[in-house]
């Protein structure tokens, strides 16, 4: 039986490793203002290598903002580790100066200055728990074979987003390797979606621990 959803809706939040209660924790990462890649919710997050460096940054495009890879394309031999995955943002509107909260931020945004802070930087809210798991869905047939082995995500682009979250899936397709992103841990066992031998079963993974700069 086909699985019903099609739509990739990028990471989201579920237990952690063992099976344990998450309360799914975030913390507060600076998101600098008019970044030349957006920022979207459910997609994993880095800290930037080059050019503003310490930032956050969205590694769910094919080339992040510190113009290395990300999607499809990322390896923890060349690019920015994670810390985790993308859950909102906050800035300060730089038309109606109000505060404002968000899914996105999109490519070249300027925010305005923080009356708080006089800073114009943002705040990416990011789930950097290492042990945290994530249900995703994944673009081809998942076997037991893939149990245990590790994949990229997608690569993403903006237009793909709906209502500023993400839309990736895993890249089943594209084959694993001990420097991607995400190892698959299970099924993610729900009764519409759980049909691994066709594309589009939803699955739980967590971080390699190789691609995580925290583990």
């Amino acid at each position: 039986m086909a699985n019903r959803s099609t739509s990739g809706f990028g990471l989201r939040a579920a237990m952690k490793l063992g099976n344990s209660p998450a309360i799914s924790g975030q913390s507060k990462y600076a998101i600098k203002s008019g970044l030349s890649v957006g920022i979207f919710k459910g997609n994993p997050a880095s800290i930037q290598l080059a050019g503003d460096t310490g930032y956050i940054q969205d590694s769910g495009f094919s080339t992040t903002d510190d113009g290395n890879d990300g999607g499809i394309d990322f390896t923890t031999a060349n690019d920015a580790l994670l810390v985790g995955v993308h859950n909102g943002v906050f800035f300060i509107d730089n038309t109606t100066s109000k505060p404002t909260f968000a899914n996105s931020v999109a490519a070249s945004t300027t925010f305005g200055t923080n009356p708080n802070t006089n800073s114009t930087d943002g705040v990416a809210f990011v789930n950097d728990d290492p042990d945290q798991e994530y249900v995703v869905k994944a673009d081809a047939a998942v076997t037991q074979a893939m149990i245990g082995t590790s994949f990229n995500v997608n690569n993403f682009t903006a237009g793909e987003a709906i209502s500023g979250q993400s839309t990736v899936k895993l890249d089943i397709g594209g084959g694993s390797a001990e420097t991607k992103m995400f190892r698959v841990v299970r099924s993610a066992d729900e009764s519409e979606n759980n049909d691994l031998s066709l594309t589009n079963a939803n699955i739980v993974v967590a971080f390699n621990s190789a691609s995580n700069l925290y583990q």
